[in-house]
């Protein structure tokens, strides 16, 4: 990869690595999933607004692949994320969403974009499962932990989507585009199924955070990385967030982190990097 596209990696496994913690001090001050998912995606769209007006030229005429892009990249995995984290630890819901890659991969091949899988890769995917299915028994694993790796199924959908619809469009216009367009769903949701929150200044503040960083300067970065590095190599800041994921749950809410948290975690990254490491190829 080039300097920049590290660069941007560096990033986007930080911004992508601390919205777990975010989302867990949000459900912990009041705020509901849906308002929190609403919340984070509609000041992002206020933010990114201008670009979508201004550039909005650039997507017309791709309006039924824009909605569809933000159903599957947003409105479904942001709403899954925090529903999850209602029974499932911070750090776990960062280390679940590791399962990416593979799911990257197997949408590419559904979709014929991708080689017949080699024995490594075959062995990658069913080691990465298994570090699923270890971490189902572990403290903080709660019902929501099939939420999250459909959040995370939806994610590898949506990085695929991005190269095959919207290479020729520049990052910021893209994610401006499908904010627009979720930001009002996620908005109705949020009103008709929750009450309408009183959160303090931490909620107010994990929120805002999630919005601005993780939500606005975190997809136009990843975005901008499929651009320059391909979904695959994209993808692969799973590597390194639930890192940062499981060290802020366990410093910042003293979230338990034993040995089967540990094997389970290094099983799916693991995994994750057996299955891809041919395709980056």
């Amino acid at each position: 990869m080039t300097g920049r596209a590290w660069a941007l990696f560096a990033a986007v496994s930080v911004l992508w690595g601390v919205p777990y913690l975010f989302i867990g001090l949000a459900l912990r001050d009041g705020v509901g999933p849906l308002w929190t998912a609403a919340g984070r995606v509609v000041l992002a769209a206020a933010v990114l607004a201008p670009v979508a007006v201004r550039r909005r030229a650039l997507l017309r005429g791709r309006g039924g692949r824009l909605a569809a892009l933000a159903v599957i990249e947003i409105v479904v995995p942001f709403s899954l994320i925090p529903l999850g984290e209602l029974t499932v630890a911070s750090g776990l819901a960062g280390v679940l969403i590791a399962t990416e890659p593979m799911f990257v991969l197997l949408v590419g091949l559904l979709l014929g974009s991708r080689t017949r899988p080699g024995p490594v890769t075959v062995v990658g995917l069913a080691i990465g499962f298994t570090g699923v299915v270890v971490l189902l028994g572990v403290a903080g694993a709660g019902p929501g932990v099939p939420l999250i790796v459909t959040a995370a199924a939806c994610y590898g959908v949506g990085a695929v989507l991005v190269e095959r619809w919207f290479s020729d469009v520049p990052a910021v216009v893209v994610v401006a585009g499908v904010l627009a367009v979720a930001a009002p769903v996620l908005s109705v949701l949020a009103v008709v199924a929750e009450p309408v929150p009183s959160p303090s200044a931490v909620g107010v503040g994990a929120v805002a955070a999630l919005g601005l960083g993780a939500t606005a300067a975190g997809l136009v970065s990843f975005f901008a990385l499929i651009g320059l590095a391909g979904p695959d190599r994209a993808a692969l800041i799973t590597y390194v967030a639930p890192v940062v994921a499981v060290v802020c749950g366990a410093l910042l809410l003293a979230e338990p982190v034993g040995p089967r948290t540990v094997g389970g975690t290094v099983l799916i990254l693991a995994g994750a990097w057996l299955a891809t490491r041919t395709g980056r190829r």
